[in-house]
C-alpha cells in the first residue's frame, strides 16, 4: 500500500499523539517517525538562530532571543547585574546594556552592539491550543544549544502577577524548563512566538508570558523605559464589615509608607478604605485596578472608616519606585 507523505506540521501533531499514547506509534506511515525527527530538529534550529544565552547574574544565567535586529528580550528576574554579557552561537560573547525592563511582567530588553537574527514570528491566535505541540530553545553559557519539547499544558484568562503586572492570558506549558530557560523563547510547532517562559512571576510554576504582553510592554518600555504604575504607598489587607456597618469588605491599612502618597494624604495605620473615587473596594485586587485605570498623577477622594466613623482624604496617585518591585 503506498505511503502517504505529510507536511511537516502534520507530522509534528501527529508526534504528540504518538507521546501521549504509545499504542497509536504504530499508526504512523513507514519513515515517518525519523522524518518527525528531523522536522522536529529543524525547527529548532530555525529558532536557534535567534536564541543567545543571557549573563547577567552570579549563579545559573538566562536566555533571551531577538525581538529586533539590535534587541533581546529576556527575564528581567535573571538581571541582577549592570555587567551584562550575551553569548551567540559558537561562543562569541558581547556586552549588552539594559534598554529597559519592568520586573511586574518580568520582561526586560537588551540593547546589543551588532545585529542579530530578525524578529520571530508570533503566532496568529490569540491563545494557544491546549495540548498543541510546544518546544522551548534555550543556550547555555558556551552557547551551546538546549531545547525541549512538551505540549501546551493550560490556557485561561488575564490574570494579574504578585507585583501588579497584566499578563493577557495565562498560558502553561507542560515540557521540562532546565536551568537557563528563564527568557528562553516557546514557540509552536512552526516555529512561531507563543511567549517567553520565565519561572519568575510564580512562586509554584512556570509560566509563560504571551507574546501579546511582551508586543504591549515593549512598545512602553521604548517610550520611557519602564512601566510607570499607580502607587498609594499603603500596605492592605482584606477585612469584613459588621452589619451595622453595611456587612461586606474593604481593607485595613497595615502600614503606611513614609513620604508616600498615601502619608501625605492623611492616611494612618487602621484606616479602612472602602472607596476610591467612585470604585468600591472589597480587597487588595480592587485597589490595584484602580491604581491602573486611575493613572499617575490623577487626584482623588477615598472613602475610609477610621474609629468606625466615614471620613473622606484627599489622595494623589504617586508612582511606584523602582526598588518596590524588588
Amino acid at each position: 500500500m503506498p505511503t502517504t507523505e505529510l507536511d511537516p506540521a502534520e507530522r509534528v501533531k501527529r508526534a504528540g499523539c504518538a507521546a501521549c499514547h504509545p499504542t497509536r506509534m504504530d499508526t504512523l506511515p513507514g519513515g515517518a517517525l525519523a522524518a518527525l525527527s528531523n522536522d522536529i530538529a529543524a525547527t529548532v534550529e530555525a529558532v536557534a538562530a535567534h536564541v543567545v544565552a543571557v549573563e547577567g547574574r552570579d549563579r545559573v544565567g538566562s536566555s533571551g532571543f531577538f525581538l529586533r535586529p539590535n534587541t533581546v528580550v529576556t527575564a528581567d528576574h535573571a538581571l541582577e547585574s549592570d555587567d551584562i554579557t550575551v553569548v551567540f552561537a559558537g561562543g562569541r560573547i558581547e556586552k549588552a546594556r539594559i534598554a529597559g525592563r519592568d520586573a511586574a511582567t518580568d520582561i526586560a530588553l537588551l540593547s546589543v552592539p551588532t545585529p542579530g537574527s530578525s524578529a520571530l514570528a508570533t503566532t496568529a491566535d490569540d491563545a494557544p491550543r491546549v495540548g498543541a505541540i510546544a518546544l522551548a530553545v534555550a543556550r547555555d553559557d558556551d552557547g551551546d544549544l538546549s531545547a525541549t519539547m512538551g505540549v501546551v499544558g493550560s490556557v485561561g484568562a488575564a490574570w494579574r502577577t504578585w507585583r501588579g503586572g497584566e499578563i493577557d492570558r495565562f498560558v502553561r506549558a507542560d515540557l521540562a524548563l532546565y536551568p537557563r530557560f528563564s527568557g528562553s523563547p516557546l514557540v509552536d510547532a512552526t516555529g512561531r512566538l507563543i511567549g517567553m517562559n520565565t519561572w519568575g512571576l510564580s512562586r509554584r510554576q512556570a509560566v509563560v508570558v504571551p507574546a501579546a504582553t511582551i508586543a504591549r510592554v515593549v512598545e512602553a518600555l521604548g517610550t520611557r523605559g519602564h512601566i510607570p504604575r499607580g502607587y498609594l504607598g499603603l500596605a492592605m489587607q482584606r477585612i469584613g464589615l459588621p452589619p451595622a456597618l453595611g456587612g461586606g469588605s474593604g481593607v485595613i491599612t497595615l502600614s503606611v509608607a513614609p513620604g508616600g502618597p498615601a502619608e501625605a494624604g492623611g492616611f494612618i495605620v487602621g484606616d479602612t478604605v472602602l472607596r476610591l473615587g467612585e470604585t468600591r473596594i472589597a480587597d487588595s485586587d480592587d485597589v490595584q485596578a484602580w491604581l491602573d485605570t486611575a493613572g499617575v498623577g490623577s487626584p482623588a477622594v477615598a472613602g475610609i472608616l477610621r474609629g468606625g466613623k466615614p471620613l473622606e482624604l484627599q489622595v494623589t496617585i504617586g508612582e511606584r519606585p523602582a526598588a518596590d518591585d524588588d
